[in-house]
């Protein structure tokens, strides 16, 4: 078989569904994405919940890349795949308190925090811990991105995140908590 094409005969012989995945093409891709990010000076964490498989996250984790998790699932495959919990970001909608104290416990780079509500909990569950939670505000700009209706979430309407005029009240709140640190936005 040549290198790099498609093994249709030995699919042929295997069950379904099965999964293929071309790990030359996975590393190709990810020395461009080192490469050009690294130009920048930046950092590049890879959406877990596009493929959990072990062994892909493993390749990935390999490459120096951190993850984007959104729920605790998530984060414990990234660990176990070897991703350093300080190259874990946590950005899921509606986090448990298991879920955080998981995060906290490994000490993952950052919370993105969608409200008041759920920055209570945070700085709540870091204190019962004696930590000191990284929390970046998930802010809705209000911005239409012209998607699909059902997966739109930069507009109000969608009520996902801080809306723009509530960031500096949520803002002066975290830099009032004992246990948790604001470090940045995200959009």
């Amino acid at each position: 078989m040549l290198k790099g094409t498609f093994p249709v005969e030995k699919f042929k012989q295997l069950s379904t569904p099965f999964y293929y995945y071309d790990v030359k093409l996975l590393q190709d891709t990810l020395d461009v994405v080192k490469t050009e990010s690294g130009k920048y000076g930046y950092h590049v964490h890879y959406a877990v919940k596009a493929n959990a498989n072990p062994r892909i996250l493993s390749i990935i984790a390999t490459n120096g890349l951190g993850a984007d998790c959104v729920s605790g699932g998530e984060v414990q495959a990234a660990l176990d795949a070897g991703f350093p919990a300080d190259k874990i970001v946590f950005a899921g909608v509606g986090k448990a308190d298991w879920e955080i104290n998981l995060g906290l416990e490994y000490g993952i780079f950052c919370f993105n925090v969608e409200s008041i509500p759920e920055l209570e909990v945070i700085n709540e569950l870091a204190a019962a811990q004696n930590k000191i939670a990284n929390v970046a505000f998930r802010i809705n700009p209000d911005v239409g991105a012209h998607t699909h209706a059902n997966i739109t979430t930069g507009l109000a309407e969608n009520k996902f995140g801080i809306s723009m005029q509530d960031m500096d009240r949520v803002i002066d709140v975290a830099l009032e908590m004992k246990n948790v640190k604001f470090i940045g936005l995200h959009f």
